[in-house]
């Protein structure tokens, strides 16, 4: 054969290849909106838009099977202790109404090593095409997995009725970046609960507290206890965004929790305490009438205890507060047959009248307005949650929180040890942060 005749035979081949190659698709576009940390906005026990049944979601028939994996911390898998059951069902029958589909649930910690987020960002610089195709996370890690670039938008996978059912802290939480990137299922906050056998009325202000000796159980080494009074007295998470400020803040709460055991108000078995889920146990055992404790353990326990009520955690200037974080579901996968099925999951898994069910059996509070209506009781305590969502301030990042968390643990136990005034314990702390 002659070589230009080789030449052209070539070129042939190269053009036929060039045909047959696939385009890859369009990426999804992202709408941009401000995001708001503070829900000053009342919500009304039902919202107008109509959210979809999980029918009107139509997922294609695919040639083949296709197996959608799903990581999930325990608390929201089929085989849970609480609620798993309600979800087992409907995963079958998700399952039967879409042929050919499996949806394939991989059980992962909740947090640190070995927990979901880590294996993500491992997983996303090692070998992302081991990732899953969604997640169920908490939505102080959203920031770290947005940074990478795992977040799917919803706006196109979702219709709008399933953003503007949310209660409006989750729709803040929802709104990642300005862009509808996750979709929050439960919400969870600190709340105080007290014992109406010994405490008439509770304290709603610092000063209440201290003029009494009710002892009051919180966890002082807790770095989301003292959060919640530092951004609700406007300090910042920027260390140079107004640091005389941010180091008055921190020297108020240190000298209230000096004032406090002092006074004998805060118990002693909660002083070296760090998390506030260790706190239920005590009020649970009658130790203290008063306990700052997160609502789901409440939700948990409240079956034994017919004399508790909830309100709101004391503040500086008496005014209700909550910082709410969430379990929210996220997309990660970028092929658009594998985004539709989690999609369409997803709007199961949301529908109403089943998340009622299954939160009210998990003992979570719903993230959808109207599954919260059907699931929360008694009417008291649905006031009283109502009123902390109209004030939510929405948990930070845990990337956000993390030079703070461990400069206000350190100066809380200085203060509560006798080692440093709070003045000074405030100015090492926020030393230490600008550092």
């Amino acid at each position: 054969m002659r070589v230009w005749d080789v030449f052209a035979l070539m070129g042939l081949v190269l053009i036929t290849a060039a045909c047959g190659a696939t385009t890859p698709p369009t990426p999804l576009p992202a709408t941009s909106a401000p995001a708001t940390a503070v829900m000053p906005a009342v919500i009304s026990a039902t919202i107008a838009p109509v959210h979809p049944t999980a029918t009107q979601v139509v997922t294609p028939q695919t040639a083949q099977p296709l197996t959608l994996t799903l990581w999930v911390p325990e608390s929201f898998a089929p085989g849970a202790e609480r609620g798993g059951d309600i979800l087992g069902a409907r995963l079958s029958a998700f399952e039967a109404d879409h042929p050919g589909v499996k949806i394939d649930y991989a059980l992962k910690a909740p947090y640190g090593k070995g927990g979901i987020t880590d294996w993500l960002i491992q997983l996303r610089e090692l070998m992302p095409e081991r990732l899953p195709d969604a997640a169920i996370v908490d939505s102080r890690d959203l920031d770290a997995l947005a940074k990478l670039g795992l977040l799917q938008p919803l706006q196109r996978a979702l219709p709008s009725g399933a953003y503007w059912e949310l209660l409006p802290p989750a729709q803040s939480i929802a709104r990642q970046g300005g862009v509808w990137s996750n979709q929050p299922l439960a919400l969870d906050l600190e709340h105080l609960v007290y014992d109406t056998r010994r405490i008439n009325s509770p304290p709603v202000s610092w000063q209440d507290v201290l003029t009494t000796t009710t002892s009051f159980a919180f966890a002082a080494d807790d770095s989301d206890t003292f959060l919640l009074h530092y951004l609700h007295d406007g300090g910042s998470l920027n260390p140079r965004e107004h640091p005389a400020l941010d180091s008055s803040v921190m020297q108020n709460i240190l000298e209230y929790y000096q004032r406090a055991r002092a006074n004998g108000n805060l118990s002693e078995a909660t002083v070296g305490m760090q998390s506030a889920r260790e706190v239920m146990p005590l009020f649970v055992a009658g130790q203290a009438p008063l306990a700052q404790v997160w609502a789901r353990d409440f939700l948990i326990e409240r079956a034994r205890l017919p004399n508790a009520a909830a309100a709101a955690i004391p503040t500086r200037d008496g005014q209700p507060a909550a910082v709410v974080s969430g379990w929210t579901y996220v997309i990660l996968t970028s092929d658009p047959a594998r985004q539709r099925v989690a999609a369409d999951y997803l709007m199961w898994l949301s529908e109403p009248a089943f998340l009622a069910k299954w939160t009210r059996a998990a003992q979570w509070i719903p993230a959808s307005s109207s599954a919260f209506t059907q699931a929360m009781t008694p009417a008291a305590y649905v006031d009283t949650l109502r009123v902390l969502m109209e004030h939510a301030i929405i948990a930070p990042s845990f990337d956000a929180q993390r030079p703070y968390a461990d400069a206000w643990r350190q100066a809380a136990q200085a203060v509560l040890n006798g080692q440093l005034t709070p003045a000074d314990a405030a100015y090492r702390a926020l030393t230490g942060i600008l550092q």
